[in-house]
Parts: structure tokens; C-alpha cells; sequence
């Protein structure tokens, strides 16, 4: 969970209990009220069920209760934010379904940062042909399982060094927020990179 004001960073944290009552408790530890919030933004995936159902719940609860906007923000973007002071393409993979990957491609440029692409569902062969199409210098977050592209623009991160920060979170959606792009905490849902596998039982 992350919480700014402004450049400001108020909290910073990881929960592992993502209720809204969890998330206004660290909200009035840091010395804010919770109606002097101005917007919630929360990661939607890709990612697991349950990694991420837990989250968008409590944050469409909070928005609902205090009457404040909302903001969905892409995990991947979050991952790929943190790259946001290099200057070149940032490439974000997480393994989706079966020889499938999640992706999406941004810029970074003198602390400017852009989404270049949405966020896609590529097979490993088509993945790899997009990579090679990019001639300038290349941070790819994330591997493709056995296949490692050895290319001298290419600059490869760990996943557990560009994690989908709270604070990365925040300002990724306060930037949605400022610029108009609402989600609608009634019809908004996380983005799974599979279907959870849910059983029905019948008596």
C-alpha cells in the first residue's frame, strides 16, 4: 500500500490483509484523515486470482464509502515505473497460460514516462519477434522461461527488482485521476492472467 502527497511519500508498505478497514488504519497512522483523501488507485493484474482479488475489493470499497474517485493502473505499468528515470523501451513479462506471456511495451525518457503499447497476450514466438524490433536500447523486466535473447541493447531486470509498488501504484493513478480516466468502482474487475479455477459442488 502506498500513500503520497504530491512527491511525498506518506506510507509505503506490503499487506497481506487487504481490507478497506486495513488499508484506512494505515491511512490514519500516517496522520491523514480519511476524508482528506482525493482518489484511490488500485493494481487490476495481470496477475493471480488470488493476488489481486483481495486488493480491487478493498479499494472499491473504499472509493464507494468515502465518494472519491477511482483509478485502475496496470501491474505491469507499476513494474515498469520503476525503470521510469533510464531512457530507452522498457518490456514488462509475466508468465500468462500454457507457452503464453502477459506484456506491454513503455518509454522512459529524461523522467518522462509513456505506455507504448496496452497490455497484451502473446504466444513466446510472436513475443520474441516484437522484442527484435526494437533497435535502441532495451530493459526487459521479466524473462521468457528458456528463451534469452543475448542482444547488446538488451538490459535485463529481475522481477524481484521492479516490483508493482504501492507507491508506483499511487502515482501511476493519480495521474489517471488528474487526467480524467476513471474506473467505475460498480463494474470494475482485476485482470486475471488465467481463470481461476473455481469448483461448483451440487448435492
Amino acid at each position: 500500500m502506498g500513500l503520497i502527497d504530491g512527491a511525498l511519500i506518506l506510507a509505503d508498505t506490503t499487506l497481506t490483509d487487504m481490507r478497506s478497514e486495513q488499508l484506512i488504519f494505515y491511512v490514519q497512522a500516517a496522520g491523514i484523515k480519511p476524508e482528506e483523501l482525493a482518489g484511490v488507485a488500485v493494481a487490476i493484474g495481470p496477475g493471480s486470482y488470488a493476488g489481486l482479488r483481495g486488493g480491487v475489493a478493498a479499494a472499491k470499497t473504499l472509493a464507494q464509502a468515502l465518494n472519491i474517485p477511482i483509478a485502475a493502473v496496470s501491474t505491469l505499468a507499476a513494474m515498469a515505473y520503476n525503470l521510469a528515470l533510464v531512457q530507452g523501451t522498457i518490456a514488462v513479462i509475466l508468465p500468462a497460460r500454457h507457452d503464453e506471456y502477459s506484456f506491454a511495451f513503455f518509454g522512459a525518457e529524461k523522467g518522462r514516462f509513456k505506455r507504448l503499447t496496452n497490455d497484451l497476450v502473446l504466444p513466446a514466438e510472436k513475443l520474441i519477434s516484437r522484442l527484435k524490433t526494437i533497435t535502441g536500447e532495451m530493459y526487459l523486466i521479466g524473462k521468457l522461461k528458456e528463451y534469452q535473447l543475448e542482444r547488446p541493447n538488451f538490459h535485463y531486470v529481475e522481477l524481484e527488482q521492479a516490483p508493482p509498488t504501492g507507491v508506483n501504484v499511487a502515482r501511476l493513478g493519480w495521474s489517471e485521476i488528474q487526467h480524467g480516466r476513471l474506473a467505475d468502482p460498480l463494474t470494475l474487475v482485476p485482470e486475471y492472467s488465467h481463470q481461476p479455477q473455481i469448483r461448483e459442488y451440487k448435492l
